[in-house]
């Protein structure tokens, strides 16, 4: 029966419009992934010299298990965050007489060729192979990285039976972040060690590998928790049936599991992309991502903190920032007609929001070379620039999209196109450049740049935390501003 519900899931991809007819979309996708994944395992390859040269006259094997323990508290996080539970349309199978185990069963496995399940294996099998097979021999490699993948599988199906029982609350997940936060600060002022903790327990599984029975006991434990809850909650009664909403044209399969907001955001591309302005644009954003070749091969940028993080910035939210700076001008054409859907401003910028955040993500993973060349302080400051943009920017832009009342010709290029260029747009770029340099300035100052940087990215894991919130705030600017638009727009 699994093997039929599998066939059956692949046939509603395999028959989905987007995957017979957009080639050129899954080649590119198929690039990126063979090159993330090349990234991955070259980071795992070279991991051990990484840790040598920044961990000198400590074990690199010794140094990799301290922060282990770090690692699957932050994939607890980040999952809370963004990982979906596994879904299936299990209702039209209720009626059928069809095991509801096997029916639970695999919806419990379909989370299990996860991308959070996947990636850290290509880190880890070279690490393996590279620098624990030679000083252990395979045999406890192997032990040693199964036991490590069991422990990810753990927090999957934990992280499931959390959000089934709780839905997604902003001040339990800030809880839960301030929590890793404040272990990680504990560890730096060597008031409590968790990284001794990681390194002893990740170090007897190198020296008792029969220990990889406990990981194991522990992900049985939790698979049977989630099995026992669904069991209980599959009755048809209990199964709320979706209803049909006047929001239409998604033919991208991937985005029906996100309901208006994937829909808000299938027509987003769309339009993205059958438009010669807005594809210009987003084509001439990919050039900042060739901006730190300028400046991190000049020693004196190289140490200059604050530049860093102006040019991590630009690099992580180029994308974003030259799109963005005409919302809701794309819509320009037939606002009116938008404003007669059933369609809230929370639910307009909430696809906006969610449309942007991935692209920040994909240009953050696309600057990861860069620190083969110029060291891992990129990552960091890059990592904090991409929260920052994630958690604040994208809001700034949303607050003063407000103020673009021109109307947009789709039709013509971006190149030495000026129409909808003015002054609110000089405006908005002044807090995108500057609220991260004034945040950081004052840790500066005072000597302590690393502190600096951490803020900024904590101010913007902040802001993503509450991004709902911020929304609504936003949501309710448009509405003020929404008949202004629309007149503007008209006048156009």
């Amino acid at each position: 029966m699994i093997s039929t519900l599998l066939i059956q899931q692949w046939k509603e991809t395999s028959r989905s419009s987007v995957f017979q007819k957009s080639i050129a979309v899954n080649i590119i996708l198929g690039f990126f992934i063979v090159y993330f994944a090349l990234i991955f395992i070259l980071m795992g390859f070279f991991a051990d010299r990484l840790l040598v040269q920044i961990y000198p006259g400590i074990n690199p094997v010794d140094s990799f298990n301290s922060f282990l323990l770090f690692y699957f508290l932050l994939d607890l996080f980040v999952r809370f965050m963004l990982q979906d539970l596994p879904v299936l349309g299990i209702q039209p199978y209720l009626h059928l007489p069809i095991k509801k185990s096997k029916l639970i069963h695999y919806v419990l496995l379909k989370s299990v060729p996860s991308l959070f399940n996947i990636m850290i294996l290509l880190i880890l099998v070279p690490f393996m192979l590279t620098a624990i097979t030679p000083a252990y021999g395979l045999g406890t490699g192997l032990s040693w990285i199964g036991s490590l993948l069991l422990l990810v599988l753990f927090n999957n199906f934990l992280l499931i039976y959390f959000k089934r029982q709780l839905s997604t609350n902003p001040k339990l997940t800030l809880f839960f972040g301030l929590v890793i936060v404040s272990l990680m600060l504990l560890d730096y002022f060597e008031i409590f060690s968790l990284r001794s903790i990681s390194t002893v327990a990740f170090g007897y599984l190198l020296q008792q590998p029969l220990l990889i029975v406990v990981p194991a006991v522990l992900l049985a434990l939790v698979y049977s928790i989630n099995y026992i809850f669904l069991v209980a909650h599959t009755y048809p009664e209990e199964i709320a049936i979706k209803q049909d909403t006047n929001i239409t044209g998604n033919d991208i399969s991937f985005l029906n599991r996100f309901g208006q907001t994937g829909k808000l955001i299938a027509l987003e591309l769309k339009l993205i992309w059958r438009h010669k302005r807005s594809k210009s644009v987003i084509m001439m954003s990919t050039m900042g991502l060739f901006y730190g070749l300028i400046f991190y091969p000049q020693k004196i940028y190289m140490e200059n903190y604050g530049f860093l993080i102006f040019v991590g910035i630009f690099m992580t939210g180029m994308a974003i920032f030259n799109y963005g700076q005409f919302i809701p001008g794309w819509q320009s054409g037939h606002f009116d007609a938008l404003l007669t859907k059933r369609i809230s401003p929370y639910q307009f910028y909430k696809a906006k929001f969610w449309m942007f955040v991935p692209v920040t993500l994909l240009a953050f993973l696309l600057t990861l070379p860069y620190a083969f060349f110029f060291g891992y302080k990129i990552v960091l400051i890059n990592l904090a620039c991409l929260l920052f943009n994630m958690g604040i920017n994208i809001f700034v832009i949303f607050y003063f999209s407000v103020l673009n009342k021109e109307k947009l010709d789709l039709s013509k290029s971006a190149s030495f196109n000026w129409q909808g260029v003015g002054a609110s747009k000089f405006v908005m770029m002044l807090p995108l450049m500057l609220l991260p340099i004034l945040l950081y300035f004052p840790f500066s100052l005072l000597g302590i740049p690393y502190w600096g940087i951490f803020t900024l990215g904590l101010v913007g894991l902040i802001g993503l935390i509450f991004h709902n919130q911020l929304l609504h705030i936003v949501a309710r600017r448009f509405s003020v501003h929404k008949y202004k638009l629309a007149e503007g727009f008209r006048k156009g």
